[in-house]
């Protein structure tokens, strides 16, 4: 349209003059009022997840995100470049959820934290030899659905087992329908055992 524009040296001493400073002051800010509030709580569930600037092992960046539950507040952002980690960016998700927990416990009762299925994490969070145990973790549905899958996509490629893959979609369905229905940890169990009477095609009381 032979429109100007500034160049990109401009436009990076216009970001570092005028917008940083105001936009890092507001984040403390808010996330000070976010982080006192929290404070009275007697246990805080956090929902976390890291995002790459790029798909593989040839990531250069993270950035690890972690929400509070029930407001859905930002309660801390971190982010790591790979030299950081010795250019290992597999590490990088879980440098970063480790540098999170350590700026959190001090300020927070964190009674559960849920992320997705990442080894290294659930490894962190293990209620014997965790680093962070004593922490409940749980994986979020979209997640926990998608390693069901695997799991039993894995044991169907067995022999005598292979019926396993037809009934797979039909049980990470049920899985789906529990995680709607149930209330409580105990009514999501008593619904979830159901899928083996389902699998012998029992459906009513004998």
């Amino acid at each position: 349209m032979g429109m100007g524009m500034v160049a990109e040296s401009t436009f990076f001493r216009i970001q570092e003059a005028y917008c940083k400073g105001p936009v890092l002051k507001y984040w403390e800010q808010t996330r000070a009022e976010v982080i006192g509030r929290l404070r009275r709580e007697d246990g805080v569930v956090l929902l976390g997840d890291g995002r790459m600037d790029s798909p593989g092992h040839c990531a250069n960046f993270c950035t690890y995100t972690t929400i509070e539950q029930v407001s859905r507040d930002i309660v801390y952002i971190d982010s790591i470049d790979k030299r950081m980690v010795g250019r290992n960016s597999v590490i990088m998700e879980k440098e970063c959820f480790c540098r999170t927990m350590e700026a959190l416990l001090p300020d927070l009762k964190i009674k559960e934290v849920v992320t997705d299925a990442h080894p290294q994490i659930s490894a962190l969070l293990h209620p014997v030899r965790g680093k962070y145990k004593g922490i409940q973790h749980s994986l979020d549905i979209w997640h926990a659905a998608k390693s069901l899958s695997k799991k039993l996509r894995r044991v169907g490629t067995k022999k005598k087992q292979r019926e396993i893959i037809m009934w797979t979609k039909d049980i990470v369905n049920h899985f789906w329908y529990c995680s709607k229905q149930a209330q409580t940890e105990e009514h999501f169990k008593m619904m979830w055992s159901g899928v083996i009477h389902h699998v012998c095609n029992k459906h009513r009381k004998l």
